[in-house]
Order: C-alpha cells, then structure tokens, then sequence
C-alpha cells in the first residue's frame, strides 16, 4: 500500500468545500484544513502508481477551488 501526503492549495474561503469532497473519495484516509502556506494536507492510500496519479490528476485537481498540488510520498 502506498502512503502518499497531498498538500493543497485553493481559493480563498473554499477550503471546507473542498475537505468534504476529499472525505467522500475512497482513497482518502485523512484530510484536514490547515493555516500556513497550504490550505488542506491529505492522507491518501492506493495499491499502484496509476491510482496515485488518477485519485491527484483526475479527483483532487479536478475540484474547481484546488490551484496547486504537492504529492509528499513515504517510502
């Protein structure tokens, strides 16, 4: 199982939108609304790199509020 940490960056105000649509997708474990220069971290768990790259590319980046993305990977 691969660990992956997603530190989000979104428009002002839409952070709480966005933590109840991360809560809703299979592949996230944790999610919190952080102050800082990132507005969200994410926990999320998949088996293979292709899963990674769909649940970041395809359900975080495709939430209209999210700007930017950086994929924090464990070992």
């Amino acid at each position: 199982m691969r660990e992956t940490f997603v530190l989000i960056n979104c428009d002002l105000g839409k952070e709480q939108q966005i933590v109840k649509s991360l809560q809703k997708l299979q592949n996230v474990k944790e999610v919190q609304a952080t102050h800082g220069v990132y507005d969200i971290v994410a926990k999320i768990e998949t088996k293979t790199e292709k899963e990674l790259n769909e649940t970041i590319r395809t359900n975080i980046l495709g939430l209209r509020p999210v700007q930017s993305v950086l994929a924090l990977q464990t070992e």
